[in-house]
């Protein structure tokens, strides 16, 4: 795959989040964005522009081979209407890029969709990546945090077993929260995989003790394998017993991650 979006939202104190993806090439070959926009779903509106353009819009983006580059989307909250979440119609956010290769290869291994087009002009084909994600509201007084620890630096294969973590910590006291679903010193927490991406290696459900103090930290680690190779969504730490309202995400997961064949694998040869 030549695009790999990694998307976080980022706040700021004082102003509106910030939608960053990160793009990078991973062929033998330039990378050329000639654009990019972001469908957004309900309870998210951009700012400044209604065209879902990126305020870091500087196109045509040329990427050399194996670097990176950035686009940052300037979005806010938007209405939302409660009583109708089971008809929302646009429950999920679509990122599309429109891009194109030059070099030793004219096609990324995630099969973009080719723009069909006519002309002299149009002789070069440009291609479009598209991303389905689900934006979360951001919470206001949230009692706990739950971020995602850096993966491995070699990276992840088919095949082998990984560690992944995720650290939990308390914002505030329970003494504070009598009232509320934080007041738990024993945190439920399960493991939420697609069973063709991902073998777990061990129990996907447990239970760990969480002292009542502002600033306790507890780290879950989780043995792993992935299956297959490419671009595939990480396992997601759920907390069951815990109001999704009352949990801040910080760092988030990545939206993807890279998974590399096995070592052997002749996919990676090189003909003479």
């Amino acid at each position: 795959m030549a695009i790999q979006p990694a998307i976080y939202l980022m706040p700021y104190p004082g102003a509106s989040p910030r939608l960053s993806v990160i793009i990078h090439s991973e062929v033998k070959a330039t990378l050329t964005v000639y654009d990019a926009w972001l469908d957004l779903q309900e309870g998210f509106v951009h700012n400044g522009n209604d065209n879902g353009r990126p305020s870091s819009g500087y196109f045509p983006l040329v990427i050399s081979p194996s670097s990176r580059a950035g686009i940052l989307f300037s979005i806010r909250l938007g209405k939302t209407n409660n009583e109708d979440e089971g008809e929302v119609t646009n429950p999920e956010s679509i990122l599309n890029i429109r891009y194109g290769i030059s070099g030793d290869r004219t096609l990324g291994a995630h099969l973009p969709v080719i723009i069909e087009s006519s002309g002299i002009e149009d002789a070069k084909q440009d291609l479009l990546f598209k991303s389905a994600l689900v934006l979360q509201r951001p919470v206001l007084d949230p009692c706990l945090t739950v971020g995602f620890l850096p993966l491995p630096s070699e990276g992840l294969r088919v095949g082998q077993l990984i560690t992944m973590k995720w650290r939990i910590e308390r914002l505030n006291n329970l003494q504070e929260n009598e009232d509320s679903k934080c007041n738990l010193d024993d945190v439920l927490y399960e493991i939420d995989a697609k069973s063709e991406n991902w073998m777990i290696a061990g129990r996907k459900r447990g239970h760990v003790s969480l002292s009542p103090d502002q600033g306790s930290r507890m780290v879950i680690s989780i043995l792993c394998m992935p299956l297959v190779a490419g671009y595939v969504r990480p396992p997601k730490l759920g907390l069951p017993n815990i109001d999704e309202a009352n949990i801040s995400c910080n760092p988030a997961a990545p939206h993807l991650v890279c998974v590399l064949p096995p070592p052997l694998s002749s996919s990676f040869c090189i003909p003479a």
